[in-house]
């Protein structure tokens, strides 16, 4: 499933081409769905909760007939506790696979950290390190963490501060959580096109080095 129409898309690479023409930098514009499973860490939330249900039978049933055992029943409760652990388990763990119930178990930090790394080997991946001058600029989205990022090599970085990007990545994280993605590499790319026309212009047609084309994950 795509998360931009075709004509989106296409409106992307020409804003691209554009901000490219007059600058010697490069731009490469990629969005992912989401940066990792998080597959363990709700697996490891339903295990933890699982591991209580002892606590609270022993509990119960104490309040209920002052002994470790079920009411009626010789059986050790024990006996029966780890069928029902068992089920707790299985059971939290297919409700937690559910995306957005998996996402709100993941604590934040986790989730920018595993987006903020997948950003990184995109920066590699797309060949951003790789520009004649040093002067890559990625735009990475990340939907499911609602995470943006703008990462320059060392060409930009040594004569744009971090700060000229900040406002605009706080942008666009406000438009993809409006699901207004396209909106935001609109606005982010003609931000990176007034900077990199301020600090590396270039009027002699440069050709591209990378493809102009939105990479989707």
């Amino acid at each position: 499933m795509s998360f931009l129409s075709e004509d989106e898309k296409t409106r992307i690479g020409e804003a691209i081409r554009h901000a490219e023409s007059g600058t010697r930098g490069e731009i490469v514009t990629v969005v992912a769905r989401m940066s990792d499973g998080y597959r363990y860490i709700p697996t490891l939330w339903a295990a933890l909760i699982a591991l209580t249900v002892p606590g609270f039978a022993h509990l119960w049933h104490r309040l209920e007939s002052g002994g470790w055992r079920w009411p009626g029943n010789e059986m050790p409760a024990f006996a029966s506790l780890y069928a029902t652990q068992v089920l707790v388990f299985l059971g939290l763990v297919v409700l937690f696979q559910i995306p957005r119930c998996r996402l709100w178990l993941v604590p934040r930090s986790v989730k920018r950290g595993r987006a903020a790394r997948h950003a990184r080997e995109q920066f590699f991946l797309q060949k951003l390190h790789l520009t004649a001058d040093r002067t890559g600029v990625l735009i990475f989205v990340s939907l499911a963490e609602h995470y943006v990022e703008i990462l320059v090599d060392d060409g930009i970085a040594a004569v744009v501060d971090d700060a000229e990007w900040e406002a605009q990545v706080a942008d666009f994280i406000a438009h993809v959580r409006r699901g207004e993605v396209f909106t935001g590499f609109e606005r982010t790319i003609e931000h990176c096109r007034e900077v990199l026309w301020t600090h590396f212009p270039h009027d002699s047609g440069k050709p591209d080095e990378l493809s102009n084309r939105l990479v989707e994950l």
